[in-house]
């Protein structure tokens, strides 16, 4: 009995060890995770403001459209051409 007893006790440091080996697995893998998570809200984000940037753009260039189309061209008649 003493003899299973001290070797059990033998055992304690080396579960100990694989207890702590675990916990820095886990440990790991959740920083891992998190880190996926963050990555892909910096992706959205980045995504998001590419989308803003394009739909001002066309916006912008929509308006320089309507702009041009309310001014008289020289071909039209409006007395700014040479004829």
């Amino acid at each position: 009995m003493i003899t299973e007893l001290l070797a059990a006790l033998r055992a304690v440091p080396r579960i100990l060890d694989a207890l702590e080996r675990l916990g820095d697995i886990a440990t790991a893998q959740h920083a891992a995770h998190r880190k996926g998570v963050k990555d892909e809200k910096v992706d959205d984000l980045i995504n998001a403001a590419r989308e803003r940037r394009k739909q001002r753009l066309l916006e912008c260039e929509a308006e320089r459209i309507r702009g041009d189309s309310d001014t008289p061209s020289g071909r039209d008649g409006g007395g700014d051409s040479d004829g």
